[in-house]
């Protein structure tokens, strides 16, 4: 087989060769006489140029006096010259061409128009703007032409006969009474075709004949390689059916952990189409860019790779492991188990995999996971991301994909609470319910958080979950922080207490949200007992805006509370460019406190950091007596959770 496709390549060759040689003539034999065209009116165009000037000598010798017309000085004149100039220049050019000033009505008869150059003159007369014409039109030479028009001066010898010179008069009945700007003949210049062919062709076969002797030896170069090729074939085949398997590989193995990647699971789910039982886990490594802020992307680079390792061994003997884009981990079988044994290894592996201490570049890292799970069901992957997603979105360990998430079922529920929130805001039903905030030290609950609620004309409080979301992507969201602060303000007017109220970066960079701020701080006696909370978990990108904000709310007296901290990105240098009061402990970290080693380091960073900058420290969430208790020895300076109170219309004054 190899032998024959090298022989009908060896015979189509010349085939290819002989027809590229013949694409070659044709094309510099097209372009020969394009360069022949060229050359012949740049030729046409300087000669042009000398004869204007020869004929505007002598019209100046004329005008200016030096010469004036009579018997010995007509011959002169361009009716006359031009003819003799003309002749004399054809006998003495080596390429023939004639130049000559003709008319479509000549008094001259040796000046009179031949049948190409009254083309050029109706050319003229029928394009007045026009001053420049060029045709091969006629097989025999080039046509060149630049028109002749009746200018001022020329109305000196040809306009009214009264007013020309004597002799003219005397000697012309005719040729008076010309119009300025009329077109009255043609420089002519033509170029025969023989002499330039000659020329020309000379220089074409001379390419052909090298274009030839190089395809020549491009020719036997190619056959002799093709030969060549044939000693080498077996070898490339191997090496390309190498290269092929690698790039498979490239395409199906993650490059950093070689575990299959997305598209290898992607392959997988759709073979298994036919299994009686299917179970998916997509597995995410929370807060996994904080990591790569804090300790660098070598370090987490190295954590992939380890916990790879973990699950592979958790998994060495059943299901398939796969490493997905940045910080995802999928584990897919098709063992006739149930979604509870499933479940239950899913458990175990993450339990154990949390409770391991990574070491590495002398660090001590602890990982937690966000998992999202899915059986049996059609769109299998697409449907344990949505369970992932409310995972993390909910910061839940698991989630077990049921048809109550299914989309289309939230677009309804979206509809129902921007449909809520939209009536909410036309009745004035957003209101503020205010948890207490308990310090530590003495032991009392000092401040409130205003926190927004719905309360509908039956008496139902609806939460922020229900409506948070969709009034942020509706862009109402503006309206609940305006009803937040202007209710707020009303209640804790005669009250001692510091209360604060939740501000999102679309606030912060909204004018009209700031300008509504700042005139409420204008009318609002004690502005030092307000505290804005700037929610963390914003994707803050220009951090001017929030300095900005910061250092005029401060002027009112106001303080600033840094919210949601250590969750998603937190990064500790943010903290640095901000003069803020107090850091809100997320509550991500504080309700795994009493259990979680990881927790508990990173809230006792928290503080320790706090405390070398004077800042404030509050922790949310603490919901029992042990969390407290634990919370008070690490010396965290306020407490925030439904231990201490949840969240109410009135105020809740003791514990």
């Amino acid at each position: 087989m190899k032998n024959f496709l090298n022989d009908k390549v060896l015979k189509t060759i010349p085939v290819i060769f002989l027809i590229i040689v013949l694409i070659k003539i044709t094309y510099s034999y097209f372009e020969i006489k394009e360069r022949e065209y060229d050359f012949a009116k740049k030729e046409a165009e300087v000669l042009n140029s000398y004869a204007i000037e020869n004929r505007m000598y002598y019209q100046n010798l004329f005008l200016n006096g030096t010469l004036t017309i009579n018997e010995k000085t007509l011959p002169a004149l361009p009716a006359f010259s031009s003819h003799i100039i003309s002749e004399n220049f054809s006998k003495n050019n080596p390429l023939s061409i004639t130049v000559a000033t003709v008319s479509d009505r000549a008094r001259n008869s040796k000046n009179q128009a031949d049948l190409d150059e009254l083309k050029a003159i109706e050319f003229f007369k029928n394009n007045l703007d026009e001053k420049e014409y060029f045709s091969n039109a006629n097989p025999e030479f080039y046509q060149y032409a630049t028109v002749l028009k009746v200018e001022k001066v020329c109305l000196n010898c040809h306009g009214k006969k009264e007013n020309a010179p004597l002799f003219i008069q005397r000697n012309y009945q005719n040729a008076y009474n010309y119009k300025l700007g009329e077109v009255r003949g043609i420089l002519s210049i033509q170029i025969p075709s023989r002499n330039l062919n000659t020329y020309f062709f000379k220089n074409f076969l001379k390419s052909v004949f090298y274009d030839a002797i190089l395809f020549l030896l491009l020719f036997l170069g190619v056959i002799y390689l093709t030969k060549k090729s044939r000693s080498i074939s077996i070898a490339l085949e191997k090496k390309v059916r190498e290269k092929t398997k690698e790039l498979k590989e490239s395409f199906l193995y993650d490059r950093l952990t070689h575990m299959p990647n997305r598209l290898k699971l992607i392959e997988d789910i759709k073979d298994s189409k036919d299994s009686a039982s299917s179970h998916l886990a997509l597995i995410n490594i929370d807060a996994f860019k904080d990591i790569n802020d804090l300790y660098g992307y070598v370090v987490g680079d190295e954590i992939l790779v380890q916990v790879s390792k973990r699950i592979k061994e958790f998994y060495e003997d059943s299901n398939f492991v796969y490493k997905l884009p940045n910080d995802e981990f999928a584990i897919f079988t098709t063992s006739q188990i149930s979604q509870e044994e499933f479940l239950k290894t899913i458990k175990e592996m993450l339990n154990k995999i949390g409770e391991t201490k990574f070491n590495i570049s002398d660090q001590s890292i602890f990982i937690t996971f966000s998992c999202g799970i899915a059986s049996n069901k059609e769109s299998l992957l697409i449907k344990t991301n949505t369970a992932l997603q409310i995972a993390k979105r909910n910061s839940r360990n698991i989630v077990i994909y049921n048809d109550s998430l299914d989309a289309k079922k939230q677009i309804l529920k979206n509809m129902d609470a921007l449909l809520i929130l939209k009536n909410a805001i036309k009745h004035d039903q957003i209101t503020p319910f205010y948890q207490p905030i308990y310090n530590t030290k003495t032991q009392k609950i000092e401040k409130y958080e205003s926190l927004a609620r719905i309360i509908t004309s039956d008496g139902e409080v609806i939460t922020p979950f229900i409506f948070l979301d969709i009034a942020i992507k509706s862009k109402l969201y503006p309206e609940i922080t305006k009803a937040m602060i202007t209710k707020s303000f009303e209640f804790f007017k005669d009250k001692d207490f510091e209360f604060s109220i939740n501000l999102s970066i679309v606030d912060i960079q909204s004018k009209e949200i700031l300008k509504f701020i700042f005139n409420k701080l204008d009318e609002f006696a004690e502005s030092q007992r307000v505290v804005f909370e700037i929610l963390e978990t914003d994707k803050i990108e220009n951090y001017e805006e929030i300095k900005a904000f910061i250092k005029e709310v401060k002027k009112h007296g106001c303080k600033v509370a840094i919210d949601d901290f250590g969750s998603g990105y937190s990064n500790f240098s943010h903290i640095l460019e901000l003069n803020v009061d107090y850091i809100k402990i997320d509550s991500s970290l504080v309700k795994f406190i009493t259990t979680d080693t990881n927790s508990r380091t990173v809230v006792k960073t928290i503080i320790n950091f706090a405390k070398d900058l004077n800042l404030k420290t509050i922790a949310e969430f603490v919901e029992d007596k042990e969390s407290l208790d634990l919370l008070k020895k690490m010396d965290v300076d306020f407490i925030q959770g439904y231990y201490i109170g949840k969240p109410d219309k009135n105020l809740i004054k003791d514990i």
